[in-house]
């Protein structure tokens, strides 16, 4: 049965001379893998870079599972391209970070995660306006942690999680930490979620 969802997209993979393997998140959180057939020569289906990574899409797709378990990509439309992440090497690095962190978790079959989406959507947003990346790393990793229920809270920690990440730009003049502080923090928590990430691939 062919279906039309919005996704976000979590990574590629070139597959033979010319299709790609695509993993996606959509709306209530559930992840999906897709055989884009032919997506490298496509400009009709495919075209304006609409397969990149933190790209929200518009997905065409067949859900019936066949080839190793995929869903057939018919066509994909783009509808948020996020570009502002790209304006540094921080910003996108930080934005490929948050992607692996929910592709980690994501599950296939799992359609009752929509606060994945919620939060890998609102982070994205963010990214192209923050000028306090610190701060949003600080809101994301700690944001991510609670949602899986692995964050023990503290005192320090609570003007993080009450604001919600969509309204990340007032958190500036909440924080009362010093840069050097805030800098101590973000390289725990980031040492952390690598550790996290290797235990969620096992």
């Amino acid at each position: 049965m062919e279906k039309k969802a919005a996704f976000i997209i979590l990574k590629k993979v070139k597959y033979m001379e010319a299709d790609l393997i695509i993993h996606a998140l959509s709306a209530d959180g559930e992840k999906k893998s897709f055989l884009a057939r032919s997506a490298l020569r496509s400009k009709k289906r495919f075209g304006g870079g609409v397969l990149e990574p933190t790209h929200q899409a518009m997905l065409t797709y067949n859900d019936s599972r066949s080839e190793g378990g995929l869903c057939s990509l018919k066509e994909a439309q783009l509808m948020e391209d996020f570009a502002q992440i790209r304006r540094s090497y921080d910003t996108l690095e930080f934005g490929l970070q948050i992607l692996e962190c929910i592709e980690r978790v994501s599950q296939e079959g799992d359609s009752s995660s929509h606060y994945l989406y919620n939060l890998l959507g609102h982070t994205l947003k963010m990214l192209e306006q923050t000028q306090h990346l610190d701060l949003l790393k600080i809101q994301f990793y700690l944001k991510f942690f609670l949602q899986q229920g692995v964050l023990t809270a503290e005192p320090w920690m609570a003007v993080f999680l009450k604001k919600p990440i969509h309204e990340h730009l007032s958190l500036s003049t909440e924080v009362k930490s010093s840069p050097a502080e805030l800098e101590k923090i973000r390289t725990q928590l980031e040492s952390k979620v690598r550790q996290y990430l290797q235990n969620a691939s096992l």
